[in-house]
């Protein structure tokens, strides 16, 4: 956040931003090196292994760079990742692929809960049944619990009952960590003093029907 993103974001808390219904905080994860290093060699990988890293270039805000970060992380605890760098045009098709087709051990992948409704920002990603080429399980995460909790809040018409949903399956996503939740973008716009109207959509989008110069 401080040197590559120079302050433009935040460390994620969650899945899904806080400005999405239903987000609920549950990180940021905390960084212990000799945590890590012990995790490994009780799965039985003290001198470490090597993975493919795939990511994209020129589609999230410094995404190579950080990419680059993450692989000399990883160097600290004995991972070596070898970076695939991909453009997005090529990218989502190479690893939006079902188990027995996919090459990358990780991935990055970046999402914007478009509707503001935690379910666009965690059925597709986290739910069993959304494995490709159903959905966007690019990590092929199974979670019983957390299925039965995700059809329960896209179902559940009361607001109040599909919040408590969202804070109890989102705490439990974070600690199965089928991702490594990173951060949060934020996004910065300018606009001309004598100009008004502008409306800064928090989706990557500009409104200007009822901009006006003055």
């Amino acid at each position: 956040m401080q040197t590559i993103l120079a302050g433009s974001g935040q460390p994620s808390t969650a899945p899904v931003v806080p400005a999405v219904f239903g987000h609920t905080a549950a990180g940021p994860y905390a960084f212990n090196l000799e945590r890590a290093r012990q995790l490994l060699t009780e799965a039985g990988y003290a001198d470490g292994f090597s993975v493919n890293f795939y990511h994209p270039t020129g589609r999230y805000v410094m995404d190579a760079t950080i990419a680059e970060a993450i692989q000399g992380m990883l160097k600290e605890i004995g991972v070596t990742a070898e970076l695939k760098t991909m453009e997005w045009g090529t990218y989502l098709q190479t690893v939006r692929k079902p188990p027995a087709e996919a090459t990358h051990d990780l991935y990055m992948l970046g999402w914007g809960t478009v509707t503001l409704d935690a379910d666009y920002g965690l059925y597709s990603m986290f739910h069993s049944g959304q494995w490709p080429a159903a959905g966007w399980n690019l990590s092929f995460y199974k979670n019983e619990q957390v299925d039965e909790l995700l059809t329960a809040g896209r179902t559940t018409p009361d607001r109040d009952e599909r919040k408590r949903i969202y804070s109890e399956v989102i705490p439990l996503i974070w600690q199965d960590a089928p991702w490594i939740f990173l951060h949060d973008e934020m996004q910065i716009n300018a606009e001309r003093a004598n100009v008004s109207g502008l409306i800064h959509h928090p989706l990557e989008n500009i409104f200007t029907w009822n901009a006006e110069i003055r």
